[in-house]
């Protein structure tokens, strides 16, 4: 059975749910592809109520293009953009006034456990290969519910890929780690947790030494990956 039908019953129910969900966002794409641009900017010519206002192939074109509306998008980025400039154009979007609401589409599971996917700063992570069996319509249905969404077919990926212990953490550090997450500073946390600062660093250089990692950035990413934030997706 041809997944993308226009004909099946079951395909155009689907397709008529995500335009609905759509219709409530001003859309902006992302790609490193000009051709997955065109055909993005295509797709908006042939839907009339598409709210698609532009796609951008770099970093500059993604800032500039959101920078200027005036009310909050949903920017749909796929990874042929974030695998050379997802963490870093993420970070930035962060800092405008009205942050985008980010759904990253990927493609290849194996670049899903680097640095180039901040799967804790994004609002749905979606496998291409599962459009067409109603991820896009959960995802989408999830961030409109004001919840984050992770692809069922990218968690059990990384879960099969992941032959590591998963580290066992105090209820404080896991607290710091949920207070990472949403980006906090040592001063924030503390004040949060009802804290000293310099306990917040003692529980920082702790996760960072039971998750492998380098940094702050790269303690969230890792604890994604081991299914340690997982309760954060609503």
């Amino acid at each position: 059975m041809t997944r993308f039908d226009p004909q099946d019953e079951g395909f155009r129910t689907r397709t008529e749910a995500i335009d609905a969900l759509l219709r409530q966002w001003t859309l902006v794409g992302a790609s490193g592809s000009y051709l997955e641009a065109h055909l993005m900017a295509r797709a908006a010519l042939a839907s009339v109520d598409d709210r698609l206002v532009g796609t951008c192939v770099t970093p500059a074109e993604v800032l500039a293009l959101i920078s200027s509306l005036q009310q909050r998008c949903l920017l749909v980025m796929v990874d042929s953009i974030a695998a050379d400039h997802g963490e870093a154009l993420i970070e930035e979007l962060q800092q405008l006034p009205q942050p985008p609401v980010v759904v990253l589409m990927v493609e290849r599971r194996e670049w899903i456990r680097t640095n180039a996917y901040p799967l804790d700063r994004v609002e749905a992570v979606l496998h291409t290969h599962s459009f067409g069996c109603g991820a896009l319509l959960d995802g989408l249905a999830s961030v409109a519910r004001g919840h984050r969404y992770v692809d069922p077919a990218l968690l059990s990926s990384l879960q099969a890929q992941s032959n590591q212990h998963v580290p066992s953490l105090t209820s404080r550090e896991q607290d710091t780690l949920r207070e990472l997450a949403q980006g906090h500073t040592n001063r924030q946390i503390a004040k949060r947790l009802g804290i000293a600062e310099s306990t917040v660093r003692e529980y920082t250089r702790s996760l960072l030494q039971k998750l492998g990692a380098q940094n702050r950035t790269m303690v969230v990413s890792r604890a994604m990956e081991l299914g340690l934030l997982l309760s954060s997706n609503g």
